[in-house]
């Protein structure tokens, strides 16, 4: 498993980035995690499932402060899921 840090290198990102991605996935999976479990079986795993539900149809935006910008994961070239896969499997 990596760590935060080894994340933000890895995407090009910075750890700060990643800590705000691991925050606001956390959250929208606190709001939004009991209703998706039965789709379950429409991904490879569960960690893909949660990346693409929190961060995928602007989540996000809807169940995090409308203080965070998430404007940078829609940088060029940037896999957002992916980064979302790393981030909720990483520690600190």
């Amino acid at each position: 498993m990596a760590t935060i840090q080894e994340v933000a290198e890895k995407f090009n990102v910075t750890a700060d980035q990643v800590k705000q991605l691991k925050s606001g996935m956390e959250t929208t999976w606190d709001q939004i995690g009991y209703d998706c479990y039965e789709f379950l079986d429409s991904f490879g795993s569960e960690t893909e499932m949660i990346a693409e539900m929190t961060i995928d149809a602007s989540r996000l935006e809807t169940h995090t402060s409308p203080n965070n910008d998430w404007k940078w994961l829609d940088r060029k070239g940037l896999n957002a899921i992916a980064l979302g896969e790393a981030t909720w499997d990483a520690r600190y």
